[in-house]
């Protein structure tokens, strides 16, 4: 039994393999990469080694444009594009199967922080700040057209920098964080900023809405206290309402990231843990 186990995942290994040399072929260098560790991963044959070799020998993978730092990626949901948000002001779309440069999107006045690709695949949001005539830093968010580069909204609500943003799985809303203890949430549409949340201590560093879009999540530090002391909070999207207090992190909350399921939050802090939730009872 053990030895047919083993026959099977090497032969399963071998048609993986298969498959990724055929993507190769066509120009799918990123796919095929994957395909290729699938099949190594499964089981060791010198088809899946070759076939990795060559996904790797044919396209680096390295997307190069910017000119200074990037500080964000996200994937478009057919996972056919990338979209990076850099120091050098510009947002570059590339397309993932050829590692090509569809768009640069230019118009921040300042460092891209943030970007984020909307579930429906048709808009782009990035964030940055800038500083008018040398003074306060001022959010800036914008709102893309991905076919066409055409920006539709620019978004402005508070002072500083924008710290993250999150698409509503609907894509009409989009909420936004910065240094300012808030989490604006905005109509995609109109460009209206219909909710604020979190006017208190707290700063939040980082947003995520839910997968059934009725909660948010944001993580940052409580500055109500002494010392350093990591929080995060689920809001009711609807009525700004906090739902839970999360506390436990020792220092800032930089990530949060919901489950795909909705019933666990994942936290990533300063204090080098990363803490999974029970989003229902806060455990």
């Amino acid at each position: 039994i053990i030895n047919q186990n083993k026959d099977l995942k090497e032969s399963k290994s071998i048609i993986l393999a298969e498959n990724a040399m055929n993507k190769i072929e066509k120009g799918d260098y990123f796919g095929a990469r994957r395909t290729a560790l699938e099949a190594i991963t499964l089981s060791y044959s010198p088809e899946a080694e070759a076939a990795l070799r060559q996904s790797w020998e044919s396209n680096s993978g390295i997307l190069e444009g910017h000119t200074w730092k990037v500080h964000s990626v996200s994937f478009s949901p057919d996972g056919r594009y990338l979209a990076s948000g850099s120091e050098d002001k510009t947002v570059i779309i590339w397309d993932v199967k050829n590692g090509e440069k569809i768009k640069n999107l230019k118009g921040h006045s300042s460092w891209v922080t943030s970007v984020s690709w909307s579930p429906d695949g048709k808009y782009l949001a990035s964030g940055s700040s800038y500083f008018p005539d040398g003074g306060r830093a001022l959010e800036e968010l914008f709102i893309w057209e991905v076919k066409s580069g055409e920006k539709l909204k620019t978004l402005c609500g508070n002072n500083y920098s924008v710290y993250s943003i999150s698409w509503s799985p609907d894509s009409k809303y989009l909420a936004s964080c910065t240094e300012t203890y808030v989490v604006n949430i905005w109509d995609a549409k109109s460009g209206e900023c219909i909710q604020t949340l979190g006017r208190h201590s707290h700063n939040v560093e980082s947003v995520c809405w839910s997968p059934d879009g009725k909660s948010l999540a944001g993580g940052g530090r409580n500055w109500a206290v002494d010392e350093s002391n990591g929080i995060v909070n689920i809001w009711d999207a609807k009525t700004g309402k906090v739902l839970q207090t999360l506390e436990g992190h020792s220092d800032d909350v930089e990530s949060v990231c919901w489950s795909p399921d909705g019933k666990y939050l994942a936290s990533g802090s300063g204090d080098r843990t990363v803490k999974i939730w029970e989003a229902n009872s806060g455990e």
